[in-house]
Protein backbone atom coordinates (compact mmCIF):
# COMPACT_ATOMS: atom_id res chain seq x y z
CA UNK A 1 0.00 0.00 0.00
CA UNK A 2 1.45 3.24 -1.01
CA UNK A 3 2.49 5.74 1.41
CA UNK A 4 0.15 8.47 2.40
CA UNK A 5 1.39 11.99 2.08
CA UNK A 6 1.04 14.75 4.83
CA UNK A 7 -1.98 17.47 3.74
CA UNK A 8 -0.42 19.98 1.51
CA UNK A 9 0.29 23.59 2.34
CA UNK A 10 1.00 26.82 0.64
CA UNK A 11 1.27 30.59 1.98
CA UNK A 12 1.09 33.58 0.16
CA UNK A 13 2.93 36.40 1.49
CA UNK A 14 3.07 40.17 -0.61
CA UNK A 15 5.32 42.70 1.12
CA UNK A 16 4.17 46.36 -0.39
CA UNK A 17 6.63 49.45 -0.46
CA UNK A 18 5.40 52.53 -1.38
CA UNK A 19 7.03 56.30 -1.49
CA UNK A 20 5.23 59.16 0.42
CA UNK A 21 4.93 62.25 -1.07
CA UNK A 22 7.62 63.38 1.09
CA UNK A 23 10.40 60.53 -0.16
CA UNK A 24 9.63 58.32 3.04
CA UNK A 25 9.53 54.74 2.24
CA UNK A 26 6.65 52.35 4.17
CA UNK A 27 6.69 48.28 4.33
CA UNK A 28 3.22 46.78 4.91
CA UNK A 29 2.91 42.45 4.40
CA UNK A 30 0.27 40.40 4.21
CA UNK A 31 -0.01 37.06 3.95
CA UNK A 32 -2.64 34.61 3.25
CA UNK A 33 -3.10 31.20 3.85
CA UNK A 34 -6.10 28.48 4.04
CA UNK A 35 -7.62 29.64 0.65
CA UNK A 36 -6.81 27.94 -2.89
CA UNK A 37 -3.51 28.44 -4.90
CA UNK A 38 -2.25 27.70 -8.08
CA UNK A 39 1.37 28.36 -9.25
CA UNK A 40 4.13 27.44 -12.03
CA UNK A 41 7.49 28.38 -11.64
CA UNK A 42 10.81 28.37 -13.65
CA UNK A 43 14.34 28.66 -11.94
CA UNK A 44 17.26 28.53 -14.07
CA UNK A 45 21.39 28.43 -13.20
CA UNK A 46 21.51 30.79 -15.66
CA UNK A 47 21.64 35.05 -15.98
CA UNK A 48 18.17 35.45 -16.17
CA UNK A 49 15.15 36.37 -13.86
CA UNK A 50 13.21 33.60 -12.74
CA UNK A 51 9.69 33.92 -13.34
CA UNK A 52 6.49 32.88 -11.62
CA UNK A 53 2.62 32.77 -12.12
CA UNK A 54 0.90 32.67 -8.33
CA UNK A 55 -3.13 32.97 -8.37
CA UNK A 56 -5.09 33.23 -5.26
CA UNK A 57 -8.75 32.46 -5.31
CA UNK A 58 -11.74 34.49 -3.67
CA UNK A 59 -9.48 36.95 -1.77
CA UNK A 60 -11.16 39.89 0.01
CA UNK A 61 -12.56 42.38 -2.55
CA UNK A 62 -10.33 45.00 -0.66
CA UNK A 63 -7.27 43.25 -1.08
CA UNK A 64 -8.43 42.11 -4.92
CA UNK A 65 -8.09 45.98 -5.19
CA UNK A 66 -5.12 46.73 -2.99
CA UNK A 67 -2.62 44.33 -4.86
CA UNK A 68 -4.20 44.67 -8.20
CA UNK A 69 -1.56 46.01 -10.61
CA UNK A 70 -0.43 46.91 -14.38
CA UNK A 71 2.51 46.94 -15.47
CA UNK A 72 3.28 50.74 -15.39
CA UNK A 73 6.87 51.38 -14.99
CA UNK A 74 5.74 54.70 -12.54
CA UNK A 75 3.23 53.13 -10.98
CA UNK A 76 5.66 50.01 -10.12
CA UNK A 77 9.00 52.29 -9.14
CA UNK A 78 6.43 54.59 -6.58
CA UNK A 79 4.72 50.62 -5.12
CA UNK A 80 6.81 47.68 -5.47
CA UNK A 81 5.20 44.66 -4.57
CA UNK A 82 7.22 41.87 -3.81
CA UNK A 83 5.91 38.19 -3.17
CA UNK A 84 6.97 35.21 -1.17
CA UNK A 85 5.34 31.53 -1.49
CA UNK A 86 5.59 28.98 0.45
CA UNK A 87 4.43 25.72 -0.68
CA UNK A 88 4.94 21.79 0.85
CA UNK A 89 3.59 19.45 3.14
CA UNK A 90 2.32 20.50 6.61
CA UNK A 91 5.53 19.85 8.39
CA UNK A 92 7.69 20.38 4.87
CA UNK A 93 7.37 23.25 4.10
CA UNK A 94 9.71 25.92 2.75
CA UNK A 95 10.17 28.80 -0.14
CA UNK A 96 9.78 27.90 -3.61
CA UNK A 97 10.06 31.77 -5.24
CA UNK A 98 10.55 35.32 -4.14
CA UNK A 99 10.48 38.11 -6.71
CA UNK A 100 8.77 40.82 -7.88
CA UNK A 101 4.45 41.19 -8.91
CA UNK A 102 4.57 43.06 -12.07
CA UNK A 103 1.73 42.61 -13.13
CA UNK A 104 -1.45 41.44 -10.97
CA UNK A 105 -5.09 41.22 -12.52
CA UNK A 106 -8.45 39.28 -11.04
CA UNK A 107 -10.90 36.97 -13.35
CA UNK A 108 -14.34 37.19 -13.76
CA UNK A 109 -16.88 36.06 -10.98
CA UNK A 110 -17.80 33.85 -9.33
CA UNK A 111 -14.21 32.49 -8.12
CA UNK A 112 -12.26 35.66 -8.62
CA UNK A 113 -8.79 34.45 -9.00
CA UNK A 114 -6.18 37.10 -8.62
CA UNK A 115 -2.98 36.10 -10.83
CA UNK A 116 0.10 37.85 -10.36
CA UNK A 117 3.17 37.88 -13.08
CA UNK A 118 6.35 37.78 -11.05
CA UNK A 119 10.05 38.20 -11.95
CA UNK A 120 12.90 37.92 -9.24
CA UNK A 121 15.67 40.95 -10.15
CA UNK A 122 12.76 43.43 -11.78
CA UNK A 123 12.77 45.83 -9.20
CA UNK A 124 16.88 45.72 -9.18
CA UNK A 125 16.62 45.85 -13.00
CA UNK A 126 15.05 49.58 -12.71
CA UNK A 127 18.27 50.75 -10.72
CA UNK A 128 21.40 52.20 -12.21
CA UNK A 129 24.57 51.17 -10.52
CA UNK A 130 28.34 52.68 -10.77
CA UNK A 131 30.90 50.27 -9.29
CA UNK A 132 34.80 50.75 -9.70
CA UNK A 133 36.73 48.10 -8.15
CA UNK A 134 40.84 48.79 -8.91
CA UNK A 135 44.16 47.34 -7.54
CA UNK A 136 44.33 43.87 -7.65
CA UNK A 137 40.65 42.98 -6.26
CA UNK A 138 40.24 39.46 -5.14
CA UNK A 139 37.01 37.73 -7.50
CA UNK A 140 35.17 36.95 -4.82
CA UNK A 141 35.36 40.69 -2.98
CA UNK A 142 33.70 41.48 -6.52
CA UNK A 143 30.54 39.07 -5.67
CA UNK A 144 30.44 40.44 -2.00
CA UNK A 145 30.12 43.83 -3.52
CA UNK A 146 27.48 43.40 -6.21
CA UNK A 147 25.27 41.13 -3.64
CA UNK A 148 25.04 43.93 -1.08
CA UNK A 149 23.98 46.61 -3.92
CA UNK A 150 21.63 43.99 -4.73
CA UNK A 151 20.40 43.72 -1.84
CA UNK A 152 21.12 39.70 -1.79
CA UNK A 153 23.08 37.24 0.52
CA UNK A 154 25.94 35.73 -1.41
CA UNK A 155 25.82 32.27 -1.76
CA UNK A 156 29.61 31.17 -2.79
CA UNK A 157 29.93 27.71 -3.83
CA UNK A 158 33.27 28.33 -5.92
CA UNK A 159 36.80 26.91 -5.73
CA UNK A 160 37.98 29.66 -8.03
CA UNK A 161 40.75 31.81 -6.15
CA UNK A 162 41.90 34.91 -8.73
CA UNK A 163 42.92 38.57 -8.24
CA UNK A 164 42.01 40.65 -11.23
CA UNK A 165 43.53 44.38 -12.30
CA UNK A 166 40.19 46.20 -12.20
CA UNK A 167 35.96 45.49 -12.24
CA UNK A 168 33.84 48.69 -14.02
CA UNK A 169 30.50 48.35 -14.43
CA UNK A 170 27.82 51.23 -14.90
CA UNK A 171 24.27 50.30 -16.06
CA UNK A 172 20.94 48.36 -14.44
CA UNK A 173 21.49 46.39 -11.27
CA UNK A 174 20.33 42.92 -12.66
CA UNK A 175 22.54 43.01 -15.86
CA UNK A 176 25.64 43.29 -13.75
CA UNK A 177 24.82 39.37 -13.70
CA UNK A 178 25.82 38.98 -16.86
CA UNK A 179 28.57 40.81 -16.82
CA UNK A 180 30.33 39.02 -14.02
CA UNK A 181 29.30 36.10 -15.82
CA UNK A 182 32.11 37.06 -18.80
CA UNK A 183 34.35 36.19 -16.37
CA UNK A 184 36.31 33.32 -16.97
CA UNK A 185 35.64 30.02 -14.93
CA UNK A 186 32.34 30.68 -12.70
CA UNK A 187 28.46 30.67 -13.22
CA UNK A 188 26.68 33.18 -11.64
CA UNK A 189 22.57 33.53 -10.93
CA UNK A 190 20.21 34.97 -9.15
CA UNK A 191 17.31 32.28 -7.30
CA UNK A 192 15.18 34.57 -4.66
CA UNK A 193 17.08 36.24 -2.48
CA UNK A 194 20.80 34.52 -2.89
CA UNK A 195 23.05 35.80 -5.36
CA UNK A 196 24.77 32.21 -6.06
CA UNK A 197 28.33 31.70 -7.70
CA UNK A 198 29.81 28.54 -8.41
CA UNK A 199 32.20 26.79 -10.87
CA UNK A 200 31.20 26.99 -14.34
CA UNK A 201 31.93 23.23 -14.69
CA UNK A 202 30.06 22.40 -11.49
CA UNK A 203 32.51 20.29 -8.85
CA UNK A 204 31.09 16.76 -7.65
CA UNK A 205 30.07 15.83 -4.53
CA UNK A 206 32.92 14.01 -2.56
CA UNK A 207 32.09 10.29 -1.94
CA UNK A 208 30.68 9.70 1.53
CA UNK A 209 28.32 13.33 0.53
CA UNK A 210 25.23 12.96 1.56
CA UNK A 211 22.96 13.29 -1.98
CA UNK A 212 19.00 13.36 -2.10
CA UNK A 213 18.29 10.33 -4.26
CA UNK A 214 14.54 9.69 -6.43
CA UNK A 215 13.50 6.59 -7.33
CA UNK A 216 9.75 5.12 -7.46
CA UNK A 217 10.39 4.24 -3.95
CA UNK A 218 11.26 8.32 -2.70
CA UNK A 219 9.56 10.58 -4.80
CA UNK A 220 10.24 9.97 -8.78
CA UNK A 221 7.02 10.26 -10.72
CA UNK A 222 6.54 8.33 -14.20
CA UNK A 223 9.61 8.07 -16.11
CA UNK A 224 12.16 10.17 -16.13
CA UNK A 225 13.18 11.98 -19.68
CA UNK A 226 16.49 11.30 -20.84
CA UNK A 227 17.85 14.10 -23.64
CA UNK A 228 21.06 16.34 -24.94
CA UNK A 229 22.57 17.29 -21.61
CA UNK A 230 21.00 14.87 -19.06
CA UNK A 231 18.06 13.78 -18.22
CA UNK A 232 14.46 15.53 -16.88
CA UNK A 233 12.16 14.15 -14.39
CA UNK A 234 9.20 14.70 -11.87
CA UNK A 235 9.04 14.08 -7.79
CA UNK A 236 7.04 15.22 -5.51
CA UNK A 237 6.65 19.03 -4.71
CA UNK A 238 9.89 19.34 -2.82
CA UNK A 239 10.90 23.04 -1.42
CA UNK A 240 14.01 22.31 -0.35
CA UNK A 241 15.37 21.53 -4.23
CA UNK A 242 17.94 24.30 -5.33
CA UNK A 243 19.54 25.07 -9.14
CA UNK A 244 23.26 23.84 -8.59
CA UNK A 245 22.16 21.03 -6.25
CA UNK A 246 23.12 17.17 -7.15
CA UNK A 247 20.58 14.86 -6.83
CA UNK A 248 21.50 10.61 -7.75
CA UNK A 249 18.39 9.26 -9.95
CA UNK A 250 17.55 5.22 -9.53
CA UNK A 251 15.44 4.34 -12.57
CA UNK A 252 14.24 0.51 -12.94
CA UNK A 253 12.49 1.32 -15.98
CA UNK A 254 15.29 3.21 -17.73
CA UNK A 255 18.10 1.85 -16.12
CA UNK A 256 20.70 3.64 -18.56
CA UNK A 257 18.97 6.92 -16.92
CA UNK A 258 20.41 6.23 -13.38
CA UNK A 259 23.04 8.19 -12.16
CA UNK A 260 24.19 11.25 -10.53
CA UNK A 261 23.08 14.57 -11.67
CA UNK A 262 23.47 18.41 -11.49
CA UNK A 263 20.47 20.57 -11.51
CA UNK A 264 20.11 23.25 -13.81
CA UNK A 265 16.19 24.46 -14.13
CA UNK A 266 13.78 23.81 -11.90
CA UNK A 267 9.90 24.18 -12.50
CA UNK A 268 7.10 23.82 -9.55
CA UNK A 269 3.69 23.56 -10.49
CA UNK A 270 0.64 23.10 -8.19
CA UNK A 271 -2.79 23.54 -6.95
CA UNK A 272 -3.72 23.06 -3.47
CA UNK A 273 -7.30 21.88 -4.06
CA UNK A 274 -6.17 20.05 -7.60
CA UNK A 275 -4.29 16.57 -8.33
CA UNK A 276 -1.19 19.14 -9.84
CA UNK A 277 1.61 19.11 -6.93
CA UNK A 278 5.55 18.37 -8.45
CA UNK A 279 8.72 19.67 -9.38
CA UNK A 280 10.39 19.08 -12.74
CA UNK A 281 13.76 18.61 -12.68
CA UNK A 282 16.26 19.36 -15.82
CA UNK A 283 19.65 18.02 -14.71
CA UNK A 284 22.56 17.74 -16.30
CA UNK A 285 25.59 14.86 -16.25
CA UNK A 286 29.04 15.70 -16.00
CA UNK A 287 32.15 13.28 -15.95
CA UNK A 288 32.10 11.76 -12.32
CA UNK A 289 33.46 8.71 -10.66
CA UNK A 290 30.34 9.43 -8.02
Amino acid sequence: MPTQLPKRYARVEVEVSQTTADGKITHSLQAFEGLNVRFDIVKRAGATMNRAEVAVCNLKQSTVDYLTTINALEQFQKNRKVIRLFAGYEGQTGRIFEGDIIRALPSAPPDVWLTAQCLSGYHNNLQMVTLALHGGVDIKDIFRTVAEQLNLSLDWNCTLKKTIDQFVYQGPMTDIIKQLNDLKDVRVYQEDDRLVVEDEKPQPPAVGDSVKQFSLNSGLIGLPEPDLFGVKFKVLLDPSLRCGQWVRLESAQIPAASGLYYIYSITHRGELRAETWYSELSCRTYDTKN
